[in-house]
This record gives structure tokens, sequence and C-alpha cells, in this order.
């Protein structure tokens, strides 16, 4: 039987036999239908068409401001949704990479079996020493990222979510997330994944054009990016992120329209977009301090910032965060942990946590952090108790990140203080200048100036 045979038959199996019928006699009679009958109809449609738009009473329907209206009714959803989420969210970091970027400063290592094997040891050993102290926690978002976590060998993930869910409680519709490079992500791997309970992935794109990505020693090619997409349709993965840089050395605007394209295209459901930041003790920093590397400016990063965001709004992609945007309902709900004043845990080299109102962090020290805990210690360095003070400073900052705001009376309630009344004069300026706008209780940043909320957040600490 050949293909289409096959295809036919699905479509019958799928279609009530009469239906079928009616659709066949249907075609059959347009088909026999005279030329010149078929134009005189179309010509009468079009006079019918043009007579009801010309109809004052007939309001042209607005594409743009019915897509605004389904934006914020999405954002509200969004955020309302979040806001009830009681359930910690578990971050595991992977410290291994097969090779560092010139711009990365995050914490990684180039790989080595041994090694791996070794933290693998540790880790295990961390997630057992958390056993009793979150016995009457519950979560339900688990996130593993790096370093690239897809560079590590086969079976890793899969132990790994074995002894995560034997160790912690977990409940409800569980979003489990794993990043990956495109250059280490095979068949065998994802299958894995699948095994393990993955249910998103987060795909380091970066920028479809190697040559850009070369001058930054990233070194991923389309064929590659195209094999990593390819793979996780056909495996059935369909929550699929992807990041996207902007602001690279030589990047055109141009490039940053296909990359979105391009993503578009693959049906993609989360984007998220990095301006490239310089920093410090990294070869890129370093070039561009000799002079070898001449980073794009502050004008050309806004406006590449601003045209992704009218591609994916034109798309249906939700700006739910300054950097994230989504299909509405794949919105990392992990993430929303971090903006939204929710505990999280945190595992491995250089992991961070905040539970109970302390804010801790893990060695960056692979070795450190092995030898730490094979004495039986946590791998801790750093621990703080988070005054209401500092509190109320975060949650400022990252409430504004959110596209809904800082609600108002939330806020209030929660620190005892009206903003609008400590912060008036701030406030009034930045509404004056159109930065802020108040909207149904919550305070926004006006969206033409996403890109330097820092800024603006800034003023009303």
């Amino acid at each position: 039987m050949k293909n289409n045979d096959v295809e036919q038959v699905d479509k019958e199996q799928l279609i009530p036999n009469q239906e079928i019928e009616n659709k066949k006699s249907d075609f059959d009679n347009n088909t026999s239908q005279n030329p010149n009958e078929t134009h005189q109809q179309e010509d009468t449609e079009k006079k019918e068409e043009k007579r009801f738009l010309s109809n004052k009473k007939f309001k042209k329907f607005d594409k743009a401001r019915y897509r605004e209206q389904k934006c914020r009714e999405w954002e509200i959803k969004i955020v309302n949704q979040n806001m009830k989420d009681d359930k910690l969210g578990l971050y595991i970091h992977i410290p291994f990479c097969d090779r560092k970027c010139d711009y990365c400063d995050f914490v990684s290592y180039s790989m080595d079996e041994n090694a791996q094997h070794d933290f693998q040891q540790a880790l295990f050993k961390e997630i057992d020493m958390y056993r009793t102290q979150c016995e009457k926690m519950v979560f339900n978002s688990i996130y593993i990222g790096g370093g690239t976590p897809s560079v590590m060998y086969e079976g890793f993930i899969y132990e790994l979510a074995r002894k995560v869910y034997s160790t912690f409680h977990f409940e409800g519709d569980i979003e489990f997330t794993i990043e990956v490079n495109p250059n280490s992500v095979t068949y065998d791997k994802l299958l894995e994944y699948l095994r393990a309970g993955v249910n998103r992935v987060s795909v380091g794109v970066q920028c479809i054009d190697s040559k850009i990505l070369k001058n930054v020693g990233r070194f991923q090619t389309i064929e590659n990016i195209d094999n990593t997409f390819d793979l996780l349709k056909k495996m059935g993965f369909i929550n699929t992120s992807a990041d996207v840089m902007i602001g690279l050395p030589n990047q055109s605007l141009d490039a940053v329209k296909d990359t979105i394209n391009y993503l578009i295209d693959k049906n993609v459901k989360h984007i998220s977009v990095y301006t490239l930041q310089l920093e410090e003790n990294t070869p890129l920093y370093k070039n561009v301090k000799m002079g070898k590397i001449k980073p794009l400016g502050d004008e050309a990063c806004i406006k590449m910032y601003n045209t992704v965001t009218k591609m994916l709004k034109e798309n249906g992609f939700i700006r739910y965060e300054v950097s994230n945007f989504a299909i509405p309902t794949y919105e990392s709900r992990h993430n929303f942990k971090y903006w939204k004043d929710v505990d999280y845990l945190g595992l491995g080299v250089s992991a961070h946590s905040f539970l109970e109102n302390y804010r801790f962090s893990n060695t960056c020290r692979l070795d450190e952090y092995i030898d730490m805990l094979n004495n039986g210690q946590f791998p801790i360095v750093n621990k703080e108790f988070i005054r209401d003070s500092e509190r109320r400073t975060e949650y400022i900052m990252l409430s504004l990140r959110l596209a809904t705001g800082l609600n108002l009376e939330k806020f209030r309630k929660r620190f005892k203080e009206d903003l609008l009344k400590t912060r008036a004069k701030q406030i009034h300026d930045l509404i004056k200048n159109g930065y802020l706008y108040i909207e149904d209780g919550f305070l926004k940043i006006a969206p033409q100036h996403f890109y330097v909320s820092n800024r603006i957040i800034l003023e009303l600490l």
C-alpha cells in the first residue's frame, strides 16, 4: 500500500462515511460549475462585501487592539495563577561544558568523565543530606541547568531523576526542564530524558549565524541546531524553549530577525532574549579592552530588542517578563518561582537556594564541593537571613520585571507601606515622563521602556 493510500484510510476512519460522501458531492458540484457562473458569483460577493464595508454603522475589526486586549488578559491570568504557587522549585546545576564560550562567566569545567562520576557521587550525597530537612516540603518543578547538562554521560539524567523522586515529595503537574546544547544532543540522550520524565527542553541557540557565534568562541552550526529541533519534534517534545542573544559583535538586525523567524518556523513555544553582557575575566572582555573586538552600542541593542518584541507579539507570543516570551500556557513555571517570591532549593556546584527566609549558595569550586560532601559537610559557603527591608527591595525589582507589574495592594499588605505615598515624587515623575503607568491597581513599566527597566526600577528603591 502506498503512503497516500494509508493517509486516505486514516481520513476515512476519522470522518463518518456520510460526511465523506457529502464532501465528495460538494467537490463534484463545484468542479462542474460553469466558469462564467463562478466569475459572476465572485463579482456579486465582492459588490456585497463593498456595500457592507461602506455602511457607516459597521466598525472595522481592529486586530491590533484585539491582540493587545488578549495579551493583557493572558498576562493577568499568568501572574494570578503563579501567585498561588506555594510549592517549591528544585534547581540542579551541572558544572560541565564541552568548551567555555568567550563571553561566559558561569561556573563550568571542561568535560572529563572521571570528574563527572566524582561529581555525580557528591551530588547524590548532597541530595541525601537534604532528605530530612525537606521532608515536609512539596515540590512541583525541576530545572537542570549549567554549564551544559547534555554533555553528561548517558544514564546520568535518568539516575538523577530516580534519586530526586525517591528523596523529595512532588505533587501535581510537574514541570521538568533540562538545558541542552545542539553540539551534544543525541537520540539516545533524548530518549533517556523522556524516560526520566523531562517534559520541557531549553535549547541554547543564541544565533543561527555560525560566523557570528565563532567571533565569541561558540562553535555550533545550523546543521546542529536543525538536527536538535528535528529530534525533539520526532520524539514528541512539544514544550521547547530557546535562548537567543542580541548585541553580539558584528551581529546585524537582519541576523536577529533570521534567528527569530527560524525559531517561529520550528514551532518553539518559549524564547528567552538576552543582551550580551561584558563580564570581567572573560576572553571576550579582554578582547574588547584590547580593541580586537568592537561591541554594539546601546542604540543598536535597543532596536534589536524592540524588533524581537514586535515580531514575537505578531506571532502569538506574550512577553511575560523582560527577557521572556511565550505562547500562552508555555511560560516557565519554574522561573516564575524566582520572580514571585516562592522558595526554591539549589543543588550542585555554585547553586543558590532560598528557603525559609534564608538565602545561601554552594561553593563554586568543583574540588571543594566534592571534598566537603565526602566529609559529610553541606557545600554551603555563603548564608544570610533576608530581612523584610531586603525582601521589599527584591519584591519591587522582580515584580516590575513582569509585564503585569507590581500589585500595589498586595505590596501594601505585605510590607505595611503605601508605595504611592512613600515614593510619590519618583512615581509621579516617571509617570509624567512616560516610563511608568498604573492600571487596575498594578504599577507597570511602559512596554516601550522595558529594555531600560533596571534604570527605572532603581528610582523606586
